[in-house]
Order: C-alpha cells, then structure tokens, then sequence
C-alpha cells in the first residue's frame, strides 16, 4: 500500500482509546463491514487494518472480530480464525438476538449518559453484544427513543 493510500485509509477511521472500537466511517455494506476500493477492487476495512498491523492474512483464514462490531477496525479488536472459530466465537457470546424492552434501552441510555462502565459491560448486564450497546450509543438504533 502507498503512503497516499495508507493515509486516506487511516482517515476514515474514528479512533477512540485503545480499548474502544475504531468505527470505519465511510462505505460499509449492508450488515455494517466497512469497505473502501483500493485499485478497482473492493476490500473491507478489518481485514486492511488486520494487514497493515500484522501482515498478510493466510487465505483459509478470516479476521473476525472480538468485538463483535462489523465496523470496528481497531487492530487489537480483530483476531484469525476459520469459519467455524468464528461462528463457534459468535455462539459463545450468545449474540443469538435478545430484544430490548423500551424501559431497558431507556436504562441503557441512562447509564450511558453516566458513564462509568463500558459498552461491554452495559451489554453484558442486559444480555445483548456490546455492538447493541455501541449502536444505541451512536443513535443507529432507538434513536427515537430519547429518555
């Protein structure tokens, strides 16, 4: 990659701390991976941040995310494992849909208002993945809702 390219890529990147999620913030697919072309080609955006951090990427892996948030480029956030590592992963976190009352993202808002514990922990404590909880942070989901 150039260093035209390098720079352009980085700047699409909301870098929060260290342990937050790097939200990609340009294109991103429908099920929210971020994407950007690079030599007519389209990419997603972890696995760019996976190579430009540690290198090449073996072809019988994927980089998946510890964080569960699509959009999340943050290289300590992403990991290799194979198709089943990576369901076998989503399982273990029961990211398998738990829906939200209305008093409980109303909770949720409330707490985050405060501050004091993260997404993960939030999320943890309603039985949702922090990418719930980053999501009705950002006002992607329940944005109507204003407690």
């Amino acid at each position: 990659m150039q260093k035209k390219q390098l720079k352009r890529f980085w700047s699409k990147v909301d870098k929060q701390g260290l342990d937050e999620c790097w939200e990609w913030t340009a294109s991103k697919n429908g099920v929210g991976y971020g994407q950007l072309r690079i030599n007519h080609k389209i990419y997603y955006a972890h696995r760019v941040s996976w190579f430009l951090s540690y290198g090449k990427i073996p072809a019988d892996l994927e980089v998946c995310h510890h964080c569960d948030n699509p959009s999340c480029v943050n290289p300590d956030h992403l990991f290799l494992g194979t198709h089943l590592d990576n369901h076998l992963d989503s399982a273990s976190k029961g990211r398998k849909a738990k829906k939200l009352t209305i008093d409980e993202v109303q909770e949720i808002q409330e707490i985050l208002a405060e501050g004091g514990w993260t997404q993960q922990e939030i999320g943890d404590a309603f039985g949702v993945a922090r990418e719930t909880i980053s999501q009705i942070k950002r006002g992607k989901t329940w944005a109507w809702l204003v407690s």
